[in-house]
């Protein structure tokens, strides 16, 4: 939900790119740089990403908030999230890139998006992008932010149950 295959992300990556995902960068950044500053001000991080993403700015209720932020007092937490970002960048991409046009996903994909989120932005048709990877693709935007799920239950559950029936 709300991405296109890591491959296509950094192909594509531009200056929008950059200021719009720089966490996907600092995170990525080699260790123990990332989990250091995270270390030093969890808070600080969340409540900045949470609050700079427009589109989700208000989704987040303190509690939940709290709850993000626990998570980024724990070190090994914060190193197995560098790590995967880590690996977004460097094996993740390179098995994209070695999968591009010899390999496809074989099952039906459901990829929704949000409306007036990044992947929008960025991308003029992300379905068609998502096509090139599997023959059977179906989705559409939803008129929430990134994080669908917990921003639209009832539409993201309508969403699947029409997909898995």
């Amino acid at each position: 939900m709300d991405v296109v295959p890591i491959g296509d992300v950094y192909n594509r990556a531009d200056r929008t790119f950059s200021l719009s995902y720089w966490v996907w960068s600092f995170l990525a950044a080699p260790a123990p740089v990332p989990e250091q500053f995270i270390a030093a001000a969890p808070t600080v991080l969340v409540d900045f990403m949470l609050d700079t993403w427009p589109e989700v700015k208000d989704a987040f209720p303190p509690e939940v908030r709290a709850a993000y932020v626990k998570q980024f007092r724990d070190p090994a937490t914060v190193h197995a999230i560098c790590e995967e970002f880590r690996a977004a960048a460097t094996l993740d991409y390179q098995h994209d890139e070695a999968d591009r046009g010899n390999r496809k996903i074989t099952c039906p994909v459901l990829f929704l998006w949000s409306r007036q989120g990044q992947v929008a932005k960025l991308y003029d048709d992300p379905l068609a992008i998502w096509r090139e990877w599997a023959d059977d693709v179906r989705g559409e935007p939803v008129g929430v932010g990134h994080f669908i799920p917990e921003e639209a239950l009832d539409e993201t559950t309508r969403q699947l149950l029409a997909f898995l029936s």
